[in-house]
């Protein structure tokens, strides 16, 4: 028996690699030989080709940005949260950026934060988003200007919420007399 198993993945790695051609022989004490090589005594098998998949390639996402002067190219990252780190027991989050050059607010220039379906709009590095479900989270940040269109590259990080809930402890009922 364990010969059989033997040959079928001698069979098996020998069609995936190069034989097309595929010949059994069985011995007389019953077992059976699978080869590429044939003999007078052997059969030929025939072997189906492997069914492959070629997945198609998806396009590139990009988004869309507005081309502005030189020096209006924004270097744009988020300091906090941390890339894939966990925020505990508490139900808000500090998000914090850093914008190379500075923002120019006189031109109308905004940060946009997005959390989820919360989006804030603010001139200030640090917004706070109040009482955000546990769960993992996507934060996108960009910056607009005066129509909302995006002129930056878009930066993002993902973080994990973590929020424990204690159970109150129950009021003792009064004692009747």
């Amino acid at each position: 028996m364990s010969k059989f198993i033997l040959s079928l993945i001698c069979l098996c790695l020998s069609v995936s690699v190069t034989a097309e051609t595929v010949y059994k022989k069985t011995n007389p004490d019953g077992s059976v030989i699978f080869t590429d090589q044939q003999s007078t005594d052997s059969e030929e098998i025939k072997v189906r080709k492997p069914t492959t998949f070629s997945p198609p390639r998806l396009p590139a996402l990009t988004l869309p940005t507005k081309k502005l002067s030189p020096s209006f190219n924004y270097e744009l990252s988020i300091s906090k949260p941390v890339n894939d780190s966990t925020v505990l027991n508490t139900s808000d989050v500090v998000v914090s950026v850093s914008v190379q050059p500075a923002l120019k607010s006189a031109y109308g220039h905004k940060i946009r934060y997005k959390l989820g379906i919360q989006s804030l709009t603010s001139d200030k590095m640090s917004v706070t988003f109040k009482n955000v479900d546990r769960g993992t989270h996507n934060i996108y940040v960009s910056i607009i200007d005066l129509k909302g269109e995006v002129i930056s590259p878009v930066a993002s990080v993902q973080f994990h919420m973590k929020r424990f809930f204690k159970k109150p402890v129950p009021k003792p009922k009064p004692k009747v007399p």
